[in-house]
């Protein structure tokens, strides 16, 4: 045996140099996430928009952009979009880029790119969706559904690689989100609870079908995009019928 920094290695092991020793500062080599850093800077950007833009009544740029069922009935289908990247203040528009910083360059990096749009995107509109069927008079604002909807498909990619949220902080964050809104009723409960399912459907589609089942990465982005499409129209179909 030869002896190692750790224990003792078999020789047979230290000849292979089977050891791999990954360093902190490696993990951080790749560059910047461009999507996540877009993200972000676009929420920062709408929230000193919505500082500087008064009207009367005042807040206008949030009132026009917020999700509100008997507006987004009446064809103002931008409101789904744009309520993901307003927020009621300092606190909240806080909370939700620090959430999305700690879990978007991580799902970002073993996604890429197009992917991790792809299930931001499916988290935004499966929030606004859940928030049009169930909560249909109730005007909602904030990123916390898609945001959320990634920590659903993180939740997801870690399935298929065989390791259950349980074992992880994942499981409790996802379980604070859902009973937060509880407790505190200017939260949206349907927001954060389609924007998890949402988003746990999108990673499963884009983790599960290239992995598990050997698909082509354009079949899973297909299916993804599908299912964007899908909720998007479900919002519309909900809205219809004055939501459930």
């Amino acid at each position: 045996m030869s002896q190692a920094s750790v224990g003792f290695h078999c020789p047979e092991c230290v000849k292979a140099g089977s050891q791999q020793v990954i360093r902190a500062r490696d993990l951080n080599s790749n560059s910047r996430p461009p999507v996540t850093t877009a993200l972000i800077a676009l929420n920062i950007v709408a929230f000193f928009f919505q500082g500087m833009i008064v009207g009367d009544p005042p807040e206008t740029l949030q009132r026009l952009g917020r999700l509100w069922g008997p507006a987004f009935a009446d064809g103002e289908w931008w409101r789904i979009v744009t309520s993901g990247f307003l927020h009621g203040g300092l606190l909240h528009i806080g909370f939700n880029m620090y959430a999305l910083w700690i879990f978007g360059p991580l799902l970002e990096r073993g996604l890429g790119s197009v992917r991790f749009a792809l299930a931001y995107t499916a988290g935004l509109l499966g929030g606004g969706a859940a928030v049009v069927l169930f909560d249909f008079g109730q005007p909602t604002l904030g990123a916390s559904g898609a945001v959320l909807g990634l920590a659903g498909a993180l939740a997801a990619v870690l399935w298929s690689k065989g390791v259950p949220i349980t074992q992880t902080s994942l499981g409790g964050v996802l379980v604070m989100n859902l009973a937060l809104p509880l407790l505190v009723p200017l939260i949206s409960f349907w927001g954060h609870f389609g924007g998890i399912v949402a988003g746990f459907a999108a990673g499963w589609l884009l983790s599960w079908l290239p992995d598990r089942y050997g698909q082509p990465a354009n079949v899973a982005i297909g299916a993804t995009a599908a299912l964007c499409a899908g909720l998007f129209a479900l919002a519309v179909v909900g809205a219809s019928v004055g939501g459930i």
